[in-house]
Parts: structure tokens; C-alpha cells; sequence
């Protein structure tokens, strides 16, 4: 079932209505975050890159912050500033790219689930649509959950080796919780919560290589209608076999 699954999945994405669907998430992080960082940050990097490079931190107070200006001091210091630079330069980018890309693709989300609803499983009745008022507040849960969570892993950076994949559980969390919030709330079957609860080991282990293919950059971009479109159809076949079974046990009886 997983094979024919993907089969469906591969075979809508690459069809010209999903790929437009699949440009409009990577055209706005790269707008928002190109605009951020020509005319919010350029100043700072700048500042950084020629402080890194030459040595010149005549910005700090050398009398208020004796210890940390003769840290700079040293070459090595440097170095190690612009790495850290370009490593969470690097991955906030990445991380704040998917979550625009998840968002952005959560709007498209009602369309995609009738699109594949429609083609592949015209049996399977549509769910009920949670309130609006319902969603946002489910939304703001999901956001203060994550939040928290980053809280708790901050402290953890300060371990080499840990930091980096420690930083990704919120972020893991956020990403899983939204998709499941998208097609949760948009009626993609009557029994899509149920079928969530009973796969939700498959379901995160398909999350999470949803998650790591995610954190390189034009994967992360544009694979999110693909990610979808994977789901409605997992959610959406079950549904069709749920459906299937109960018919021949009314029929049995």
C-alpha cells in the first residue's frame, strides 16, 4: 500500500496544477528573507564579517568589556565567530524558509486534499471543517508548545555536537503538528483523526524523512505540496479501505 501510495503521490505532484502550487511556497520565503537581509541585517553582517576579518572590534567599550575585547583579540576568535555566523546564518535560514513554506502551503492545503479527493478517492466522504475561531486557537497551542520547547533545548547548545540536532526538535514538532493541523481541520475525511491516532508511528517516521529532506534548502522549498499530496493520500486510502470494510460487514449482517 506505502508503494502504491508514493506511485499516486510522484504522479500528481508532477503534474503542472501541484508544481504552480509548489513554486508559490519557494517565491515568498525567498522574497521575505532577501528583503530581510539586504535592507534589515546588511548593516550587522558587515559590521561582523569586517570585525571577524580584521580584527578591528573598536565598537565594544574596551573599558566597560575589558575580557571580551581582548578575547577578539585573538585570530583564532575570528575564525570561530564568522563559523558560528555562517552555521546559524545558515540554518536559521533553512528553518525559517520551511516554516514560511509549511505556512504558506497550509493555505493551499483545502485545494490539494479536494484535487486528490476528486481523482483518486471520489468514494471517500468529505469530514467536517473545523470553525475558524477552533483553528486559531488550536494554532496558537501549537505555537506556545513550540516555544516552550525551544526554551528548554537553549541550554543544550552549549554542547558541542548535541547543539545542532538538539535544535531541531522544536522545530520537528512545529513542522509535524502544522501538517497535521492543515489537513485535520480541513475535512479531509470523516475519520482522518482516527486514522492519525492509529498511524501516528508510520506517520512520524514518514514526518521525520519529510523533516530531514526539509532542512536542504530547494528540497525544503519545494517539496512541500509534494508532502501533502502524500498525505491526503495516505489518510484518504485508509479512509477508502475503512469505507470498503464497513459496506461488507452491513452486507454480512
Amino acid at each position: 500500500m506505502s508503494d502504491t501510495i508514493v506511485v499516486k503521490a510522484v504522479k500528481d505532484f508532477f503534474t503542472g496544477k501541484f508544481l504552480f502550487m509548489s513554486l508559490a511556497p519557494f517565491v515568498v520565503p525567498v522574497i521575505l528573507i532577501g528583503g530581510f537581509v539586504a535592507y534589515g541585517s546588511s548593516e550587522i553582517i558587515t559590521l561582523l564579517q569586517n570585525g571577524a576579518s580584521s580584527g578591528d572590534f573598536s565598537y565594544i567599550d574596551e573599558s566597560a568589556y575589558p575580557t571580551l575585547a581582548y578575547i577578539l583579540s585573538f585570530t583564532i576568535v575570528h575564525w570561530i565567530i564568522m563559523a558560528l555566523f555562517v552555521l546559524f546564518g545558515t540554518l536559521g535560514t533553512v528553518l525559517l524558509s520551511l516554516i514560511i513554506a509549511v505556512i504558506t502551503v497550509g493555505f493551499m492545503t483545502p485545494f490539494i486534499v479536494k484535487s486528490v479527493r476528486k481523482k483518486s478517492y471520489p468514494l471517500v466522504d468529505k469530514g467536517k471543517e473545523t470553525a475558524v475561531f477552533t483553528s486559531i486557537w488550536m494554532l496558537f497551542k501549537i505555537f506556545l508548545k513550540f516555544i516552550l520547547l525551544f526554551l528548554c533545548t537553549l541550554p543544550f547548545l552549549l554542547l558541542p555536537f548535541v547543539n545542532f540536532m538538539i535544535l531541531q526538535l522544536p522545530f520537528f514538532y512545529l513542522f509535524y503538528q502544522l501538517m497535521m493541523h492543515d489537513l485535520s481541520t480541513v475535512g479531509v475525511s470523516q475519520d482522518a483523526t482516527k486514522i492519525i491516532q492509529e498511524n501516528r508511528v508510520s506517520l512520524l517516521v514518514v514526518m521525520l524523512v519529510f523533516f530531514f529532506l526539509s532542512l536542504i534548502p530547494m528540497f525544503g522549498l519545494l517539496l512541500q505540496v509534494f508532502f501533502v499530496v502524500y498525505l491526503s493520500h495516505f489518510i484518504l486510502s485508509k479512509s477508502s479501505i475503512n469505507r470498503t470494510e464497513s459496506n461488507i460487514i452491513v452486507k454480512d449482517n
